[in-house]
This record gives C-alpha cells, sequence and structure tokens, in this order.
C-alpha cells in the first residue's frame, strides 16, 4: 500500500505494537527505528567505530541518538523501502524536529515522506498513556533475547511464545532511564505534533490504555 505511518506517544506506549499490527495488516514495512539503533550501536564494529561509539553513549543513557545521524539512517531506509514499491510505518521516528524537518540544507524525513508518498497519504498516530502507565510498563517488560517480540507486561509467559526462547530485559528499562526518556520525549519529540499540524497532515489521537488489540481496533476504525 502507498502510505506512510508515523506513530508517536512516549515510552510504553506500544508504538512498536501498533506499527506492527498495521504492517501485517496493511501490507507496510515496519521501520523499527530504536531497535535499527539499538542494534547498529551495540555490533561487534562499533568498538572500533567512534561514531557509533559515540551513539552508544547516547543510547544507553536513554538519551536521543544525535539528530544527523539518526536522520542520515532513516532517510536512507524510507528511500529503500519506498524504491520498493512498499508503504512505511514508523514507531517513534523521526525524533527531533531537525530529523523531521530538517534544515535549509536537508530535507526533514517528514517533507521526504511528503515527496514519495504525498501529503494526503501519510498519517501521524499520537498514543496517548499517562506517565504512570509508561513507567509501570517499561519497567516490568520483557523481550525475547533471540527475536526481539515483546511479553506484555502483565502477561506470565516464561519464555517467547514465537521462537520459545528465553525472555531479557533491556538495557534501559529501568526507572531512571525510563523517566530521562520521558523527559527527552516531551521535551525533543512531542513538539513535532505541532509542526506536523501546521503542514496540514492528519493526526489521529489514540487512548493508549486498552489492551493492545483494542487500541488497534481504534486505530483501523479512524484510519477509513
Amino acid at each position: 500500500m502507498n502510505r506512510a505511518v508515523v506513530i508517536y506517544g512516549p515510552p510504553g506506549s506500544g508504538k512498536g505494537t501498533q506499527a506492527e499490527l498495521l504492517a501485517r495488516t496493511l501490507g507496510l514495512i515496519h521501520f523499527d527505528t530504536g531497535r535499527f539503533m539499538e542494534n547498529a550501536v551495540h555490533s561487534p564494529q562499533a568498538d572500533k567505530d567512534p561514531i557509533l561509539k559515540r551513539e552508544r553513549k547516547l543510547f544507553d543513557s536513554g538519551k536521543l541518538c544525535t539528530p544527523t545521524w539518526a536522520l542520515r539512517i532513516t532517510r536512507e531506509a524510507v528511500r529503500n523501502i519506498a524504491r520498493s514499491g512498499s508503504g512505511v510505518v514508523f514507531s517513534g521516528s523521526p525524533r527531533t524536529e531537525f530529523e523531521a524537518f530538517g534544515s535549509k540544507s536537508q530535507k526533514g524525513l517528514i517533507h521526504l515522506l511528503e515527496d514519495l508518498y504525498g501529503k494526503e497519504n501519510i498519517t501521524v498516530i499520537r498514543l496517548k498513556v499517562s506517565e504512570r502507565s509508561s513507567l509501570k510498563r517499561n519497567s516490568s517488560r520483557l523481550i525475547c533475547s533471540i527475536c526481539g517480540l515483546p511479553i506484555l507486561a502483565q502477561s506470565k509467559q516464561k519464555q517467547c511464545a514465537f521462537c520459545a526462547g528465553p525472555m531479557q530485559k533491556r538495557i534501559f528499562d529501568n526507572l531512571e532511564l525510563i523517566k530521562v526518556r520521558l523527559k527527552e520525549y516531551e521535551d525533543r519529540t512531542f513538539p513535532i505534533l505541532r509542526g506536523v499540524k501546521k503542514m496540514k497532515i492528519r493526526i489521529l489521537e489514540i487512548n493508549g490504555e486498552p489492551l493492545p488489540y483494542k487500541v488497534f481496533r481504534e486505530i483501523q476504525k479512524k484510519l477509513r
């Protein structure tokens, strides 16, 4: 489908889950920027690459990675996806106003999506959850150590339902780092929504507190 969807929300709001559900039902490619960056900065090559070492330090502290670096890798990814004829869904990216709107010398990701897919085919989804929910979900979340799929905070699963791999906690899912990430979202990511609104791009506001399938039903209803 020739469509671009960008999902925003604080840590633990379910961005990745909803992006994956949209990808599977609408035939989109889910570009998980956070996971892509995590894999890059913790790859074996990162120990020899000064840029990746710099980004790893930021990533592991809960702060956002350098906007110029983040914009470069996301632009390259979305161009490749568009060339394949596929639509794309982003979970939490672009993360800063520079990444979203760029500068006089560099085109931001939102403008690139406009060029590739057309403004009428871009939808921004804002998942709304309380700070309390964000802290609770993130501090108790586990992911599969093999395939990376998450387990819901309220689940009592001991192993991954997909590959049966052992579960583990992400390095930045502790209370102190979650608070840093929440502050980064409020200060650096949330303001993007104002710029998107000025561009007259459609924004859907969705309550992210219910169970994921209920949230997804609401997204489907509003996308229609």
